[in-house]
């Protein structure tokens, strides 16, 4: 139990030590609109399907080809023009236009709200992205999971399901002090800009590269 606990650990933390700035990243990007909650739930939601996604490999029973899911790199290089666009809009609208617009997302998103109350609490876009990156992120972790979770037994394999998700809410925690300490939180305001957008198209080439696809 002990040893299965340690090597639980070792292989999250060897997995995920690049997360806990992707993390950092996202939670710098915290306001009204993407809420701390948002990074939390999409981290806990993206990692767990990688879990998943190994278990089922694990035992003959993936519905993922696992050799494709280099591609997911894709989804940060997404996110991270995405981000980049938005920043470069923003900095060119007026305070006027940026007060317009405000108002008529505010209006959509009510009505929105109104009609479809329990799903959009439920289901919210910035949750998604980071769930999405998270997954792509993690696409190598399959490589560590799959044989690992194909040597243990039910009880080993529930073990360590629970050591990774107590897990990911440490990360989580170390993502949030990193966001938060004074000198990585004034460089990421001041050149956010520039950071965030360079941040996941850089996790998006890399997992492409590492997979092989390029």
């Amino acid at each position: 139990m002990i040893a299965t606990i340690i090597t639980s650990i070792i292989s999250f933390i060897g997995t995920n030590i690049d997360d806990t700035f992707v993390l950092a990243v996202w939670f710098s990007q915290v306001d009204s609109h993407f809420q701390k909650k948002d990074v939390v739930i999409g981290q806990f939601v993206g990692f767990e399907f990688l879990v998943l996604i190994s278990v089922f490999a694990a035992y003959g029973l993936s519905f993922l080809p696992t050799d494709k899911v280099g591609w997911l790199g894709v989804i940060p290089i997404i996110v991270g023009i995405q981000k980049w666009y938005q920043y470069r809009k923003k900095t060119s609208e007026n305070p006027e236009e940026t007060a317009v617009k405000k108002v008529i997302n505010h209006d959509l998103k009510f009505r929105i709200n109104k009609r479809l109350p329990h799903l959009t609490r439920i289901i919210r876009t910035q949750m998604l992205s980071v769930a999405f990156v998270t997954i792509s992120n993690g696409a190598g972790n399959l490589t560590v999971y799959i044989p690992l979770f194909t040597e243990y037994s039910i009880g080993e394999l529930i073990l360590t399901v629970v050591v990774f998700t107590i897990m990911t809410g440490v990360w989580c925690f170390i993502g949030y002090t990193i966001a938060n300490l004074p000198f990585i939180k004034d460089k990421l305001e001041h050149y956010k800009e520039i950071i965030i957008p360079i941040v996941f198209v850089a996790i998006g080439i890399y997992v492409l590269w590492e997979s092989g696809i390029i």
